[in-house]
């Protein structure tokens, strides 16, 4: 019985399903490069994953059939466009009525820097050294404020999200969730000296802002 009569694929037919994924899979190492190395928040990097995975999904019958890739078409053509100076609907802001909540990768930096300095003070820091050295590390990521135009965050506003995570007792905001998350994994932190243990606590929290915003996993997440 031959593998077409038994419904199997053929050998040839599994040869060019390797083969497509493999390209799908050196087009997304190299979309990964560029978006690790390229700039405009490795736009060029998304451009060429997007393109990479629509070459891939273009090989089957039944996704081109139904257009089950028009959105990732109309994503794709979108940020192209922006070289052109044109911005699509599909990349422009939704307008809100109020100011709009904060999403959850905000919340959870948030959450991240309330530990970090729980974890400072934790240590023999005052409060106050221990706010400062987080705003300190959150200008040098380029974290701002949410209002103004591009506010630092201060010593102020990081006691306000402290407080906020502290008074957050059922744990139902994502900022709380993230310091119980990272106080449950404090044991792997295994460092004795106070002054290397502070430097290790701002180098982690450095990280997992990074990998927040970018999506990559953070080499030494806060604990």
């Amino acid at each position: 019985m031959t593998s077409q009569s038994s419904g199997a694929p053929s050998k040839e037919q599994l040869a060019a399903i390797e083969g497509a994924f493999n390209k799908l899979c050196a087009g997304l190492v190299e979309a990964k490069r560029l978006f690790e190395t390229g700039s405009y928040g490795g736009r060029e990097g998304a451009i060429h994953a997007i393109e990479s995975v629509l070459k891939f999904l273009e090989l089957s019958t039944v996704v081109r059939f139904h257009g089950l890739h028009a959105p990732l078409v109309t994503l794709f053509d979108a940020l192209m466009n922006l070289d052109d100076g044109v911005v699509r609907p599909i990349l422009q802001r939704v307008p809100h009525s109020g100011r709009s909540r904060a999403s959850a990768m905000r919340e959870s930096i948030k959450g991240a820097v309330a530990f970090t300095v729980y974890r400072l003070r934790a240590t023999g820091l005052p409060a106050t050294s221990a706010r400062r050295l987080v705003a300190r590390t959150l200008k040098e990521v380029g974290l701002t404020a949410e209002r103004g135009k591009h506010p630092a965050v201060t010593e102020r506003t990081i006691r306000g999200w402290y407080e906020d995570v502290a008074a957050d007792v059922s744990r139902k905001r994502e900022a709380t969730q993230t310091f119980a998350m990272l106080q449950a994994d404090v044991s792997r932190a295994n460092v004795s000296d106070p002054l290397e243990m502070r430097r290790e606590l701002l180098a982690r929290l450095r990280d997992f802002i990074l990998w927040t915003r970018s999506g990559q996993k953070p080499v030494n997440p806060p604990s």
